[in-house]
């Protein structure tokens, strides 16, 4: 009987940015999925995963009107309206993102798919550094809809690129840089803009590729008053340690990568799992190894096995956070991380 009821009451009593193995057991993306914007709408809207934490908010919705994969799909008109109020300032927050990762790999040349892979993620490790950080907000489970309203655009960035790595992308591969229109167009063939439910992400076109085109380049199309600057943001509004907060998200992308090749070897011991699959794992080594030299002293050396390692970087993850150190990650917690 106190099995079910905790079963039952797990949505309930459950955070996932809490968890001490939230990086490992869900993902950094996921892990923020649940949490809520200042209108009360949640992040993930209804991609928010894992889907016991999804509570199916009420939304307006309508069929897209734009061409391509989401043609006359539904879009969630409620989340867009609360996204569009907040454009500028989801401009702002990136550009100060950007800015930040421009400065530590010291150029200004137009950056590679990795970069903006960096850059997204690097984004919603703010919502996730605020939560999960012992001398940040922590606690509060509401995001501010400015950052709320970023997070839903970036993702869209992190979802391209993901797809790039798991396809094994020949741009994804040599980190080139790719127009806004290119990556628009990848989304569009690869159904990246259409989740699980086949609703469609909302947006116009023009809005989509604006934004892309703003974390690829830093530059805006001019507006009808001829205004091609974003707004400035200063990251130390949300966080008091930005160093800090880059080398998490650095973090958190070595450990996805480690993990992404572990699953992609377990998947080629398969029965013709090798034949199935594309060559990425080179693609998570060479991201994995881009992001250990950005963040300088935080490589983790060679382990014994990949449980050793997965708990070497939570652990490493953690020290970052202000946290106490854990002493063992459940064997189910990898199973189904590896399982995604």
């Amino acid at each position: 009987m106190r099995n079910k009821l905790k079963k039952l009451l797990w949505p309930v009593l459950e955070k996932p940015w809490q968890s001490p193995v939230m990086e490992v057991r869900y993902g950094l993306w996921q892990g923020v999925s649940a949490l809520y914007s200042q209108s009360g709408r949640q992040l993930g809207e209804e991609n928010t995963r894992p889907f016991r934490f999804n509570h199916h908010l009420a939304a307006e919705t309508i069929a897209c009107k734009y061409q391509g994969s989401r043609s006359g799909r539904q879009i969630n008109m409620s989340a867009l309206r609360i996204a569009m109020r907040n454009f500028d300032e989801a401009l702002a927050i990136t550009g100060a993102v950007r800015h930040f990762h421009l400065a530590r790999i010291g150029s200004a040349k137009p950056l590679g798919v990795w970069d903006l892979h960096i850059i997204a993620r690097a984004s919603i490790a703010i919502i996730a550094y605020q939560r999960r950080c012992t001398h940040e907000i922590a606690r509060d489970k509401t995001v501010g809809d400015p950052l709320a309203s970023q997070y839903q655009f970036i993702s869209g960035i992190f979802m391209i690129c993901r797809e790039m790595m798991h396809n094994a992308d020949a741009a994804m591969k040599a980190n080139h840089p790719v127009t806004a229109s290119a990556l628009y167009s990848y989304a569009d063939a690869h159904g990246v803009f259409i989740s699980f439910n086949g609703m469609a992400c909302a947006g116009s076109t023009k809005k989509i590729i604006d934004f892309i085109e703003y974390c690829n380049t830093g530059t805006l199309q001019a507006s009808e008053t001829g205004d091609t600057a974003a707004p400035v943001f200063e990251l130390g509004t949300l966080m008091t340690d930005p160093e800090n907060w880059y080398r998490y998200a650095l973090s958190t992308i070595e450990l996805d990568c480690f993990i992404e090749i572990e699953a992609l070897k377990r998947r080629a011991a398969e029965p013709e799992g090798a034949s199935r699959l594309p060559d990425a794992d080179g693609i998570y080594r060479a991201i994995s190894d881009y992001c250990v030299d950005l963040s300088a002293a935080d490589a983790i050396g060679p382990t014994a096995d990949f449980t050793t390692g997965v708990l070497a970087r939570q652990n490493h993850i953690l020290q970052l956070l202000g946290r106490r150190r854990i002493g063992s990650i459940s064997a189910r917690h990898l199973a189904d991380r590896l399982r995604y």
